[in-house]
């Protein structure tokens, strides 16, 4: 996948996210977890993410891996976004223009952003970082970070557990021996 192509998806992915907020605003701690966690639904829903991008663990939790760079610079050249200084000494990341059209990200995504995001909305950048350190892929990374110094990427295979633990499928008891074997005389006589 080229550069570019991974450019485009996090754009188009942020826009649909800020997109998807309150008065159209985040600021940047919660949108990279925001982006970070439409990812992690979409690897557990479709088996990919949505942006293709790498996520490294930072102190404030998973970030974009060069994110000024490849997510505020980009929002805001392209005139889709600016952060913007506010009164309090916050710095929202404001939509200014939403693509019309997006090449990346489908309904099911643009769903998936809204869903993500309601969940993150109300968040300050406090609260996105704690629910964040509990993301044992994060933990991994920052025990690294700690450990060597540098930045280190997330597995978001390991990541994927703490939305994946959440499904209701995974709460349901498997069967006992006796319920099993019912089950398959059963079936037995059913055709395949």
């Amino acid at each position: 996948m080229s550069i570019n192509e991974k450019s485009e998806r996090l754009i188009e992915a942020a826009a649909a996210i800020l997109n998807a907020a309150p008065d159209r605003r985040l600021n940047a701690v919660v949108l990279n977890k925001a982006l970070f966690y439409l990812d992690l639904a979409s690897l557990r829903d479709r088996g990919e993410t949505v942006t293709h991008n790498s996520y490294i663990a930072l102190q404030n939790g998973p970030v974009v891996a060069k994110y000024e760079q490849r997510l505020i610079r980009q929002l805001e050249s392209r005139d889709i976004a600016k952060q913007i200084s506010e009164w309090d000494g916050s710095k929202p990341i404001l939509l200014e223009s939403c693509p019309e059209h997006f090449q990346y990200v489908d309904a099911d995504t643009l769903i998936l952003a809204s869903k993500v995001t309601s969940f993150f909305a109300a968040a300050t950048s406090r609260q996105a970082s704690d629910y964040s350190h509990e993301n044992p892929g994060w933990e991994m990374a920052w025990n690294d970070f700690r450990r060597t110094g540098k930045p280190a990427a997330i597995n978001l295979r390991i990541a994927l557990q703490q939305i994946i633990e959440d499904d209701p499928w995974m709460d349901t008891p498997l069967l006992d021996d006796d319920e099993l074997l019912a089950a398959a005389d059963a079936a037995e006589g059913d055709e395949w």
